[in-house]
């Protein structure tokens, strides 16, 4: 199958905003990785900011896909918070590129809309299990899921980049237990 000019654009530009930053990232030189005119992104995108838009939109339907495909046959809480752990890095490291990508546009203002906010996130899927777990007496309740879900989905990134970044001493699939196991403790009653 062919690449369309629209989906060059999209490439090269989400590997150029992940290799040097999206500031630093020029239209001309997205036209250039394309090997299209800078006329021909204008067509398909209003701006820069529209085209970093679109692919965060991209990423994140993507990995909330991933996350929601992967938990939806099973039906214990403790379980699906495994899964869905396992799951983050298992993108992490298969889709470095996305990963990284949302992790860098994440708390761009001028990228993330509250319009986008409002919409299905990744962190819903959590808060989803967290509540069904606290109902079934399964994980502490607690006020707020969350802050709950900010806390796990931290630590969780804050792994996988060490791991990524070679910071731990532990191989992946140890970083990946240990830190399964450290959400479910702090989740439990």
């Amino acid at each position: 199958m062919a690449v369309t000019k629209k989906q060059a654009i999209v490439e090269t530009a989400l590997e150029l905003f992940v290799s040097k930053g999206i500031d630093a990232t020029s239209i001309r030189s997205i036209a250039e990785g394309a090997d299209t005119a800078e006329g021909n992104i204008y067509r398909h995108f209003k701006s820069k900011n529209d085209l970093a838009r679109t692919i965060f939109l991209n990423c994140a339907t993507q990995f909330r896909n991933t996350l929601k495909e992967k938990v939806a046959s099973e039906k214990s809480p403790e379980q699906q918070i495994e899964i869905l752990v396992r799951t983050i890095f298992e993108f992490a490291f298969n889709h470095e590129r996305e990963f990284s990508y949302l992790l860098i546009a994440n708390h761009r203002e001028e990228i993330i809309t509250k319009e986008m906010l409002s919409k299905p996130l990744p962190k819903d899927i959590f808060i989803d299990i967290l509540q069904d777990g606290q109902e079934q007496g399964v994980f502490q309740s607690l006020e707020d899921p969350t802050i709950v879900v900010a806390w796990l989905i931290g630590m969780v990134q804050r792994s996988i980049i060490f791991t990524q970044r070679n910071m731990i001493s532990l191989k992946p699939e140890q970083v990946i237990e240990e830190t399964v196991q450290a959400v479910l403790r702090m989740l439990k009653s």
